[in-house]
Order: structure tokens, then sequence, then C-alpha cells
């Protein structure tokens, strides 16, 4: 599983293949690749398509991340992962230590 972890990518293009984007499953893009075609597009056209390419990228290395851990991580603590946040379970946690810490100082 961790050879597969490993290996999670998404890929996408935008602007007729124009931009191309290999992104993590956080979003972090790790290739960008403009073309020269692209590159005759205005600031926002080509703006655009890098967010277009990236989040489409995202969406697929998010499903493969789904595919690969989804039976083992619970779904809350999948998208919290998959967000960058806390679930609602890591913050219950946190609470439950704070509360034990709090009655042993009294």
């Amino acid at each position: 599983m961790q050879r597969q972890l490993a290996g999670v990518s998404g890929r996408a293009e935008a602007a007729d293949g124009g931009v191309r984007v290999r992104v993590t499953p956080a979003g972090m893009p790790t290739e960008l690749m403009i073309s020269d075609e692209a590159l005759e597009l205005t600031g926002t056209e080509l703006a655009a398509a890098i967010m277009q390419a990236v989040a489409s990228a995202t969406v697929s290395a998010s499903q493969e991340l789904r595919a690969i851990v989804g039976q083992v991580v619970p779904p809350d603590q999948l998208d919290a992962l998959l967000r960058g946040t806390t679930s609602d379970a890591d913050v219950a946690g946190v609470q439950e230590q704070i509360d034990a810490l709090r009655s042993d100082v009294r």
C-alpha cells in the first residue's frame, strides 16, 4: 500500500492540451508544462487554464487515493486529509485530552 500511495498523482490538461499539470492528492503541482501556443493566450485565459488543469488533476489524484485507502481510512478522516483540515474525530480527541488534563490539574 505504501508503494501505491507514493505513486499517487493526478494529471490533467487544459487549453486544448497547451497546459498540462501533475499534482499531489492535496493539489500541489509537481509538474507544469505550458506550450508555446498556450503562451499566446491572455494572462487571464492562461491563468484560468492552469487553474482548470490543477483542479481536474486534483480530483483525479483524490479519486486514486480514495481507491487505495478508502477501505482503511474512515471517509471523514480521508476528506480532512485531502482538505488539509482536521476531522470532527480529531477535534473530539483533542478536546478529550484537554478535559483530562484539566481534571488532573484540579
